[in-house]
């Protein structure tokens, strides 16, 4: 396998979905639109959708939206992963009610506990439970967006840790590349700052192919090994993400 491969691979996934995914939302908002209002508000279709199914819901008067996304199969395990990211992210936590699937939410700062369509799940703030640590720093990082670069940041200082690289739906058409952290039943999903202390919570969210299941040592053999197939990979890059599109090539995720 060559690198120019694993470039492409990432890149045409991610164009592939992301026009697909735009494709299904002006599909939903031309066959809502004959039912009832909408407001334009983004040259981005999925964006503009989003943006008027919460408008709707804060006004209770969604159902009607929520039927035609049920029509076009949204995957209700992608919503509620988003709206964890946005609860356990101070400026947008404001709005996790207001994804499709989520019910209600109610902390103590600490735990929170949100009523699904998928049933409750409890889910911690991990910067929090690690606030007294040696790895509070990494918390205080940017986490959204950098699921494999933090993740592997936690396990070099958390070697009891394994990290998972798994493929997970995304919320209309496909999937995409995810890293997280278990350690027997716990699981932190360092890009959400979310920590699971029950395997039954976390699948109700992370459910994704897993690809594979790594400890520190594991992660470095593996890399070393890949930049051994591929001599002009950048020995500094980010390693689970590297493992994470090698595996899923190999196994002909699409």
């Amino acid at each position: 396998m060559e690198l120019n491969e694993i470039d492409e691979y990432h890149l045409n996934t991610e164009i592939k979905y992301q026009n697909l995914s735009e494709q299904t939302a002006e599909y939903i908002i031309s066959e809502y639109r004959k039912l009832g209002p909408y407001h334009k508000c983004d040259d981005n279709p999925l964006a503009s959708l989003l943006y008027n199914y919460f408008y709707l819901k804060k006004k209770g008067k969604h159902q009607v939206l929520e039927e035609v996304l049920n029509n076009y199969k949204i995957n209700y395990k992608s919503s509620i992963h988003n709206a964890i990211y946005d609860l356990l992210d101070s400026k947008n936590e404001h709005r996790a009610t207001l994804w499709p699937g989520v019910i209600s939410e109610e902390d103590n700062g600490l735990l929170y506990r949100l009523e699904t369509s998928l049933g409750t799940i409890r889910v911690y703030k991990a910067s929090e439970i690690f606030k007294n640590t040696k790895s509070a720093y990494i918390f205080k990082r940017n986490l959204r967006n950098c699921c494999h670069v933090r993740s592997f940041d936690f396990l070099s200082e958390n070697k009891d840790y394994k990290a998972v690289l798994s493929y997970d739906n995304n919320l209309f058409v496909g999937g995409h590349f995810h890293s997280y952290l278990e350690k027997d039943d716990i699981t932190i999903d360092i890009a959400s700052n979310a920590l699971y202390k029950s395997r039954e919570d976390k699948e109700k969210v992370l459910n994704g192919e897993v690809l594979a299941k790594l400890t520190y040592d594991e992660v470095m053999t593996e890399f070393m090994k890949v930049l051994e197939e591929i001599p002009n990979l950048d020995p500094d890059d980010d390693k689970l993400q590297v493992l994470a599109l090698y595996y899923g090539k190999k196994k002909g995720i699409k």
